[in-house]
């Protein structure tokens, strides 16, 4: 595709590719990470960062923090994801069924193993438990894919061109179990959540939400909680999505009566690159 046709490119199909989650009360605003966009045809507004542009490049650089050139680049990549959502009902479910999880492809493993451990720096032990248990695996484009049940799966790039966007529907969390858990742990993505497990051991489940405000994921943290006797830890990202990530898991825990304590990143934006400090 060139330029032109990724500037035209649907910009709510955009938005439902990158995770973004539909305000219930709007259908034209999407939520997530810090970002509260509203869109109309081609054009969106940023309310949180009082910032608007108009098509798909403009909309991916702000999301994703990708210089126009990467931008072009993801888009051309994810295009035939975008064509597949519907245009005509901009209903989340409609919208994220159409953008269903990737298909493994076992001969990109390698390239998605080597990613997570020698960039990323997770335990090759950890990174293989998930990979036995499909909770990771790559897909034809070689992207790392984390599984959030079985119909979500959170992308990550992992050449050059750094992005995230999530395909499917978000109803189950990335969770990472303990069996002597004293608390279960909230995150915004899957490298967090397998970040906070290798830096804290045993002590914790973590789970990652895949945002900053996915309620269906929200509230089965709280019934794990509730039904194991654990307290919840909020372990968002040191910026404004983490600190809107904390509010709608305060605001739910309190209405179940359920404990939550902060354990943000000591170090740097969220736990991986906390995790990095010790490389």
């Amino acid at each position: 595709m060139n330029i032109e046709q990724l500037r035209q490119l649907d910009v709510t199909a955009v938005c439902c590719l990158l995770g973004l989650e539909l305000d219930p009360n709007d259908t034209k605003q999407f939520k997530t990470d810090g970002f509260r966009i509203a869109v109309d045809g081609l054009k969106w507004f940023d309310h949180e960062a009082k910032k608007g542009g108009g098509g798909a490049i403009d909309l991916i650089m702000h999301v994703q923090g990708l210089a126009f050139m990467n931008a072009c680049h993801f888009l051309s990549s994810v295009s035939g994801s975008i064509d597949t959502v519907t245009h005509t009902t901009h209903t989340k479910e409609t919208s994220k069924k159409a953008t269903k999880p990737p298909q493994a492809d076992h001969s990109k493993l390698s390239l998605v193993t080597a990613y997570l451990t020698n960039k990323r720096h997770l335990n090759p032990n950890l990174v293989q438990w998930c990979i036995d248990r499909g909770m990771i695996y790559a897909d034809s484009r070689a992207n790392c894919v984390f599984r959030y049940g079985a119909n979500g799966s959170e992308l990550r790039g992992i050449g050059t061109v750094q992005w995230r966007a999530f395909y499917g529907v978000k109803e189950c969390g990335f969770i990472l179990p303990a069996k002597n858990a004293q608390f279960i742990a909230v995150l915004e993505s899957a490298i967090d959540a397998l970040s906070f497990r290798q830096l804290f051991k045993h002590d914790s489940i973590a789970v990652s939400i895949a945002g900053d405000g996915n309620h269906k994921i929200i509230n089965q943290v709280i019934e794990i909680a509730k039904t194991k006797g654990l307290i919840i830890l909020s372990a968002f990202d040191n910026d404004k999505g983490g600190d809107i990530a904390n509010k709608a898991l305060l605001d739910c825990a309190y209405r179940h009566g359920v404990e939550v304590r902060q354990r943000r990143p000591e170090h740097g934006k969220d736990y991986n690159e906390q995790l990095n400090c010790i490389y």
